[in-house]
């Protein structure tokens, strides 16, 4: 509600460079506009670039569907800046998902994929630390989504039926199009 432009803009592409440089950290990747996995250990500009991707995959969909179905003028900056702005819960995300024992606990958990039947030892306090991790990132990704909506709906003027389905299906899309983007990322990479 009182942050937007290139204020917004700003805050939230350091946010989103800051994030993804402390994800790098643990081969934490934000691989989807919702998407926050550990996966393989890439260069540091492949996390940034996720970051990017996932943002302005998102926000320009966005403006379109604000442009489609809004009635008054809204400015492009707001949408863009305040979507930025929005990811900044990823940092509270990361930053918890990189404590030692959540590590521990998938390092223990691996093994399970290729014996199903083997039942993994794991200490009660990484077992605790990694549920409380698991519950912290759900409810960091529902405040960031609330947020999202929120600066949509106020960026681009918009209200109730309207502005609730235009933002499912650009989130829905735009999940597409970034893994499409990731993927193709990965693709050059590997050909490279």
């Amino acid at each position: 509600m009182y942050i937007a432009g290139r204020e917004a803009l700003i805050i939230g592409l350091i946010g989103i460079v800051a994030a993804s440089l402390i994800g790098s950290l643990g081969n934490i990747h934000f691989d989807g506009v919702l998407d926050m996995h550990i996966g393989a250990r890439t260069p540091v500009w492949f996390f940034i670039a996720e970051g990017f991707i996932d943002w302005f995959s998102f926000a320009v969909l966005l403006f379109i569907a604000g442009w489609i179905c809004s009635k008054s003028a809204f400015r492009i900056i707001d949408v863009f800046g305040t979507q930025a702005f929005c990811r900044l819960p990823t940092l509270i995300s990361v930053a918890v998902s990189l404590l030692p024992a959540n590590k521990r606990v998938l390092d223990g958990l691996m093994p399970m994929v290729q014996n199903p039947n083997q039942l993994p030892a794991l200490p009660p306090a990484d077992t605790a630390i990694f549920a409380a991790t698991m519950i912290i990132v759900i409810v960091i990704l529902v405040w960031m989504v609330a947020l999202m909506y929120r600066a949509y709906a106020v960026s681009c003027n918009l209200k109730g039926a309207k502005a609730v389905i235009s933002f499912i299906i650009c989130l829905i899309i735009a999940e597409v199009i970034s893994k499409t983007g990731i993927f193709v990322m990965i693709k050059f990479m590997t050909q490279n």
